[in-house]
């Protein structure tokens, strides 16, 4: 964990001399020359002799069944109950976590850490406490599992946690998309240092996201008539201001008054990278939003995209006093379940049990070997959810 910021080696092209098959590595992860097809998404076996694949068919074997055939159709299906299984335990490893007891918590950390070299300790608590809640990211239906790898490392980098995606069954036909959506599961598998969950469907996702996330405010990236220059975006949105506006999706407002009872997290939303956003989540999101950019393009990569919205959002944060904007040159927001705290990025603001159950999960990644936690654990009498621990 010692190089989580900063992409090593000088990304596409470098390193390739395995010709994209090293392993997949979440510190020293460099991108190979066809992203789409990296060997590194598949899940390999420890014996070396092939793909385990417990998640689908071998490529080699699926590319060869015809499209009308039932075998074809019996994996579709398949494919299909993975989802909702992957989603289904991506949602019960976060609950788990969190509620796990804050004794068990302590003294879990305190079996582990002897285990654990002191410098990787002291780089988790260090990046722990740059980590915020106050802002997310949901991925709708992506399709390149590179692209998504980048991504998380790219949140990562700036200090988000927690991360949803969106897999909808349906919108991956054919071959080719199937393959990429496996490996798709493997890049967000492999994001261990932060939450990642899965949902079946957009309603689901942003049901949860408003009921359970603190009443995230959905900001989602689009090319609509309507979409705001990223840079108007207002950042700072009160509970009691919200909870009045009734003028509907588009019309986000804030007074930020003192008396609030604190202040919206947001969730920024990156459609697919052709398609972009749904329509069923342009019309539940608060405010949908573009980047600025000149040429002939269209729309920047999915990891750029997601690189340069990141950077506005750091830029539209800091403490009081700095001179940081957040969408109004006059306004000045103060949180006051966090100080003298503006913008989307609020590094610091996991409350505590929070902070020690990354810590925990944090300590269980960073073991020479899968097996010992449990092992120093079982020895002590302390037992922990089966998703904490490494397959």
């Amino acid at each position: 964990m010692e190089r989580l910021n900063g992409i090593e080696g000088g990304g596409v092209g470098a390193n390739v001399d395995d010709g994209g098959c090293g392993s997949l590595d979440w510190e020293t992860f460099e991108f190979g020359t066809s992203p789409k097809m990296d060997r590194r998404f598949v899940d390999s076996s420890d014996d070396g002799l092939g793909p385990k694949d417990v998640i689908g068919i071998p490529d080699n074997v699926l590319n060869n069944i015809p499209s009308n055939s039932i075998t074809y159709r019996s994996y579709v299906e398949y494919e299909s109950n993975i989802d909702d299984i992957t989603s289904l335990n991506s949602i019960h490893a976060k609950a788990e976590l969190s509620n796990l007891a804050p004794d068990v918590v302590r003294r879990s950390i305190d079996v582990l850490s002897p285990y654990v070299r002191p410098r990787r300790l002291e780089r988790i608590d260090d990046v722990l406490r740059m980590r915020t809640r106050h802002a997310r990211f949901l991925f709708e239906n992506p399709s390149n599992p590179s692209n998504v790898y980048a991504c998380l490392r790219t949140l990562d980098s700036f200090g988000i946690q927690y991360v949803d995606v969106v897999v909808t069954s349906s919108a991956y036909e054919g071959k080719a998309a199937m393959n990429q959506k496996r490996g798709m599961r493997t890049a967000m598998g492999s994001a261990s240092w932060m939450t990642v969950r899965q949902f079946g469907n957009v309603d689901e996702a942003v049901r949860r996201l408003r009921e359970e996330e603190g009443g995230c405010l959905i900001y989602a990236s689009d090319l609509n008539p309507n979409a705001r220059d990223v840079r108007d975006l207002i950042w700072d949105v009160d509970y009691d201001d919200d909870d009045n506006d009734d003028e509907g999706s588009g019309s986000v407002k804030t007074t930020r008054t003192s008396g609030s009872r604190g202040q919206r997290p947001i969730c920024i939303v990156m459609g697919n990278e052709e398609r972009g956003i749904s329509e069923k989540m342009r019309a539940l999101a608060d405010e949908t939003f573009y980047l600025p950019m000149c040429g002939f393009a269209e729309s920047f990569n999915l990891s750029v995209a997601t690189a340069i919205t990141l950077a506005y959002m750091k830029a539209a944060s800091g403490r009081g006093g700095d001179g940081v904007t957040t969408g109004d040159d006059t306004a000045t927001a103060i949180d006051p379940d966090y100080g003298n705290v503006r913008g989307p990025l609020r590094p610091g603001d996991l409350d505590p049990h929070e902070l020690q159950c990354l810590k925990l999960r944090g300590v269980l990644n960073s073991l020479a070997q899968k097996r010992l936690g449990k092992i120093l654990l079982d020895k002590e009498g302390i037992t922990l959810p089966k998703s904490l621990y490494k397959d």
